[in-house]
């Protein structure tokens, strides 16, 4: 085939490409669309009340994600409830429609058992009637008020709609994404803790030394917020006396990404139970009775044990120094080369890094004034330097980070995986019998091919 050939036949497939997403896909999705029985979309929908024999419940979005239930309570609703009845409301398709139906108590419409009546942006509006089953088949009748057509649809929909505010209250004490939490601020009548995020997995603690706190111990104070149930609701409070909350025992503030105001969650401890509540709101949860403890944790105890917690992508310089002599390693281009290491050598030295985890982390404590084993320096943006010093201790070593005023202890064995090279440099392995006739080998500082990109250190 030509070279012209090949370029129009690219052309031909390009303009086919366009047109199913532009022109095909679309229609395809319209008709659809056309097909449902409710034509709103989903993320159009503002407000919605669902009335059946049990009573109304009314709910109105806050945002995107989230929705209020505003009767016959005033509480929040839990997302995933409320996404899972829009879904069903919206998706019926009419299995049939019955045109010239006349009286609609026969359809079991002139009252019916559910009332569904949404409102969209613009002014939008569409309201479900539910009726009596069919005679034949897992089907019931439907309406759309106003109109004059009788649908037969899904039964299924009857259990997807028939909900009260119990069914689609929120369970847990808070609904949100860790992903979308950009500073946690606990205070206690103890001590006060702030931890900012620096990047997708990287938090710091505020402090007098900016402590890099491990991602999983962060978000695990998140979890018990998002994931456990309420053990009893208490609705409509206005006296938060009662449940210890107008001087809780803990106060947490969490800054969101996309949210003015940041969420504020009070704790107190009652004689069985943790007290919880959104400040602001008139709903107090009864939850585990260790809730409350667990909200106030250590500043150290969230430190990261990583020995070394640089930004592989801000990493510009990796030097390891011993005796006054420096082995090292800098960027090329996207990767790493130096110090006559080979491609696999690099490789597997930021490996190890990335696994260097400390047994116990800890404030600086000993004096450590004599000099250092050795010493491993890294360069870079603001949170990729870092200066380690490794001294020996009888099973092990302690590492020390004097600018973060914290001592690391480690275990003997974790020197094990890095490559031979770097462990004859510092001195923990001696080197390789050189062969007969030819000078023992040596490790200096060199620019060979060898160019590694570092990963992001492994998670805990």
């Amino acid at each position: 085939m030509t070279p012209r050939a090949t370029l129009v036949l690219g052309g031909l497939v390009v303009i086919v490409a366009l047109y199913i997403f532009a022109v095909d896909r679309p229609q395809a999705q319209r008709a659809e669309e056309a097909s449902h029985l409710v034509h709103l979309q989903k993320a159009a929908i503002t407000a919605f009340t669902v009335t059946t024999a049990k009573g109304a419940v009314a709910l109105s979005r806050t945002d995107g994600a989230h929705w209020q239930i505003t009767q016959p309570i005033q509480t929040p609703a839990a997302s995933l409830a409320v996404s899972d009845l829009l879904d069903a409301a919206i998706g019926i398709v009419p299995q049939r429609t019955l045109s010239g139906t006349g009286d609609l108590a026969a359809y079991g419409l002139s009252q019916p058992a559910v009332r569904a009546a949404f409102q969209a942006s613009g002014g939008r509006t569409a309201t479900l009637e539910l009726g009596k089953a069919t005679p034949v088949g897992n089907a019931l009748f439907a309406r759309l008020d106003p109109g004059t057509s009788v649908y037969v649809i899904d039964s299924g929909v009857r259990d997807a709609l028939t909900k009260t505010a119990a069914d689609l209250r929120q369970k847990t004490l808070a609904d949100f994404a860790n992903a979308d939490v950009q500073q946690l601020r606990i205070t206690s009548p103890r001590e006060s803790l702030v931890v900012n995020r620096t990047g997708p997995d990287r938090w710091r603690i505020d402090g007098p030394r900016p402590w890099p706190a491990d991602d999983f111990k962060v978000t695990d104070l998140f979890f018990p917020l998002t994931t456990a149930d309420g053990k009893v609701f208490h609705d409509g409070v206005t006296d938060l006396a009662g449940y210890g909350l107008d001087h809780p025992d803990v106060t947490m503030e969490l800054t969101m990404k996309g949210r003015r105001e940041p969420l504020r969650l009070l704790f107190a401890k009652g004689p069985k139970v943790t007290y919880a509540m959104i400040g602001g709101s008139r709903t107090v949860l009864e939850l585990d009775a260790d809730l409350e403890g667990r909200m106030t944790p250590a500043p150290i105890s969230l430190v990261s044990t990583h020995v070394l917690p640089y930004n592989p992508q801000d990493l510009t310089a990796f030097k390891w120094i011993r005796n006054g002599k420096t082995l090292e390693i800098r960027r090329q281009g996207p990767g790493f080369t130096g110090g006559s290491l080979t491609d696999e050598d690099v490789s597997n030295m930021f490996s190890s890094v990335n696994l260097m985890d400390a047994d116990r982390v800890q404030p600086l404590t000993g004096s450590f004034t004599t000099a250092p084993a050795f010493e491993v320096q890294t360069d870079g943006g603001a949170d990729a330097r870092f200066l380690v010093q490794f001294y020996p201790r009888p099973k092990g070593w302690t590492a020390v980070n004097r600018a973060l005023g914290l001592e690391y202890t480690i275990a003997s064995a974790a020197l094990d995986s890095f490559p031979q090279p770097i462990k004859v440099f510092l001195g923990v392995q001696p080197p390789p019998a050189a062969p007969a006739g030819h000078p023992g080998s040596t490790v200096t500082p060199s620019h060979a091919p060898p160019s590694v990109t570092p990963s992001a250190p492994a998670k805990r």
